[in-house]
């Protein structure tokens, strides 16, 4: 069951079915339901024209005793200008424009690091998909998970057969529904419900999909699947059909941790698995963009064919030719000319576009939609990039802690201490310039800094490459040493 209101951004695709029901573990809890209204609204804008001509009744809604036929032509010339989807890539790019340093067991470095989900993403790649879904809809889902238990007994062999934890992204969407024991310490998660697809071979060369739910609770987990297979639908998210007696328990066992291995990278926390959209009102407007574009398009569309009016003919008049090949010869009194409409007649539109425009612009991340590439002084930009880099560095650490709660699990598995997982803060694209790099050497020469310190710095500032202390000179304070005028070095 869906609903949609006629000129309304959609609450349709929220199932209402399913409310009701305890007994089965295909439904959603009422939070779930309340935040899938904003992640319609996130899903439309980063998947663009192709989802929302799709969902055009929702989006581009159908206006009174408009002609069906005219209007799919208006669904079919709307295009829509991603502004929310490359703000999101870009803050992404920017948290994660650095390498994430990883410090311990060399292990996790040279092995795990590598192929952190099994299917040969590394950790930067891994870490970007779920900033970008955590950007997108607030939350982003790890799950922690290991091979089943075998007959091995040590974790050199396990290491041998390359059996290891590996790491799952779960879309919030497949979060239907969890619990929590509120009297432990911040609600400790009791149990979790995923939404999952199995696909089982048929035949020789078939297949059939399957929906299931797997339930995880501290120590334990079953699987409950549907008897009946799924069938293709349509553009949309898609439901579960299934009520009680419809599905069965496929599978049931126990796993090593005393805790539910799921990790939730947060952008806009509201409490325990529970989040916000952070970029829900620039969604709005970029929504709101594409609705007056379409309709300026649209306009244009039909203000190029002007209208021919013959005044003072009827539909008895035969062998007539209108072409720029003729010339129209009237009776007296009666007049021939195009009607179309003045020019000013979209400026009311245009200006619109370009407000809405605005809007996107000072509510986005002041960095990433009015990069400045002039001079500034120092206090102007950290007075612009104050908010930015607070917004950026919030998420930055909650993906980090994040990271390194699911490195604390995979040790957990394997029995090995974890790394320590280390992020950039450094969200400003700026080089360090030369009055920078003279003070620092100044600084270094009083002997206020360290060599290792001064090289930190320039590291960071993009100076100098990553390298090892060893590579550098070991110089005391005094002792750099000038080069000519021509060039220059610490």
């Amino acid at each position: 069951m869906t609903y949609s209101v006629p000129g309304q951004f959609p609450t349709h695709i929220v199932a209402t079915t399913y409310q009701n029901g305890g007994d089965s573990p295909f439904i959603r809890t009422a939070a779930v339901l309340d935040m899938m209204k904003g992640w319609e609204i996130m899903k439309a804008v980063t998947r663009g024209t192709e989802y929302l001509r799709e969902n055009s009744e929702a989006f581009l809604p159908l206006e009174p005793r408009e002609d069906y036929r005219a209007y799919m032509s208006r669904v079919n010339r709307a295009v829509f200008s991603p502004y929310t989807q490359r703000l999101i890539r870009a803050a992404a790019g920017l948290i994660l424009r650095k390498p994430i340093a990883l410090e311990g067991d060399p292990y996790w470095r040279e092995v795990f690091a590598r192929d952190v989900d099994g299917q040969g993403s590394d950790l930067d790649e891994y870490a970007r998909r779920l900033l970008i879904c955590s950007l997108t809809y607030g939350q982003a889902h790890t799950l922690v998970d290991y091979p089943a238990q075998t007959e091995i007994r040590s974790l050199a062999e396990e290491r041998a057969l390359g059996r290891r934890p590996y790491w799952v992204e779960i879309d919030p969407y497949n979060i239907y529904g969890w619990r929590l024991d509120r009297d432990a310490a911040y609600g400790t998660l009791t149990q979790v419900r995923i939404y999952e697809k199995a696909i089982v071979p048929e035949g020789r060369f078939g297949e059939k999909t399957y929906e299931q739910i797997r339930v995880i609770e501290p120590g334990r987990y079953e699987v409950y699947r549907q008897k009946q297979a799924i069938k293709p639908l349509g553009p949309g998210f898609l439901e579960p059909n299934a009520q009680s007696g419809d599905y069965e328990l496929v599978d049931a066992g126990t796993y090593s941790l005393n805790q539910i291995p799921l990790v939730t990278t947060y952008s806009n926390k509201v409490d325990n698995l529970i989040s916000r959209p952070p970029l829900i009102d620039i969604a709005y407007l970029n929504l709101a963009h594409f609705q007056r574009q379409a309709d300026l398009i649209h306009s244009l569309h039909i203000a190029s064919q002007p209208m021919l009016v013959l005044e003072g003919w009827d539909d008895q008049t035969k062998d007539m030719s209108v072409s720029v090949n003729y010339a129209m010869a009237t009776a007296p009194g009666n007049k021939v000319y195009y009607v179309e409409p003045a020019s000013s007649a979209f400026e009311a539109q245009s200006n619109e576009i370009k407000e809405l425009q605005q809007q996107m612009a000072t509510l986005g991340i002041s960095t990433l939609s009015q990069q400045k590439f002039v001079a500034e002084s120092a206090d102007a930009r950290r007075l612009d990039r104050v908010d930015t880099n607070s917004m950026l560095a919030s998420v930055s650490l909650d993906l980090e802690q994040t990271l390194q709660k699911a490195f604390d699990l995979a040790g957990a598995y394997l029995g090995i201490e974890p790394p320590e997982v280390s992020i950039s803060r450094d969200f400003d694209i700026d080089r360090l310039i030369g009055q920078d790099v003279t003070a620092i050497t100044a600084l270094f020469d009083k002997g206020v800094i360290t060599l290792e310190e001064v090289r930190a710095i320039l590291t960071q500032g993009e100076i100098l490459p990553s390298m090892e202390l060893g590579s550098l000179p070991t110089e005391e304070p005094g002792e750099l040493e000038y080069m000519d005028d021509e060039e220059e070095t610490v």
